[in-house]
């Protein structure tokens, strides 16, 4: 399964698919980006094998500078597939894909590479797939609240930022000092 329709949290058991979607993604936007993109990741809770996931593909993508980047930008919004959209947590640029039936599949997340936000993003994953008891911890809150909140995306991810914010301490010192 892959897709959530706009506002719905509903979780999945991992599906070791979401890993050849991601890099099916990822070529699509390095041949969309080319040498601007200095890396692209797939990231989020589709790339924590371990733990349940909403099914929306995230993918980061790192850029040295915005200005750089007016051609790709021209590219994604010309194209149909992609849809400009909001992050309300961070600054980076946010385009979703949504398939024929109006579900949310992709989340494509632009921002400076090694930004803070960019390592809060890799930072994350990488701690949840080194610390196995760490993501389930994790899947266990967003179980919670999923089944809290099935139709508000927007208490669901307010439910998980303190929870977030406090293990992105032990992430971030984790993901860079060793």
């Amino acid at each position: 399964m892959i897709g959530l329709k706009r506002g719905e949290v509903a979780l999945c058991e991992h599906c070791p698919e979401w890993k050849k979607i991601a890099q099916e993604t990822i070529n699509n936007l390095k041949e969309i980006f080319g040498s601007n993109a200095l890396d692209i990741q797939h990231i989020g809770s589709t790339a924590i094998p371990c733990i349940k996931a909403k099914p929306i593909i995230d993918i980061a993508v790192g850029i040295r500078s915005f200005d750089d980047i007016t051609e790709a930008l021209s590219i994604l919004d010309s194209n149909e597939i992609y849809r400009q959209s909001h992050n309300r947590f961070s600054g980076d640029l946010l385009y979703v894909i949504n398939d024929a039936d109006g579900k949310r599949t992709h989340q494509i997340h632009i921002l400076i590479y090694e930004s803070p936000q960019w390592w809060n993003y890799v930072a994350f994953r990488d701690y949840m797939n080194a610390f196995p008891q760490k993501a389930k911890e994790y899947e266990k809150l967003k179980v919670k609240l999923a089944r809290k909140y099935p139709n508000s995306q927007t208490k669901y991810t307010d439910g998980k930022q303190q929870y977030m914010k406090d293990l992105l301490v032990e992430a971030l010192s984790y993901v860079l000092y060793n």
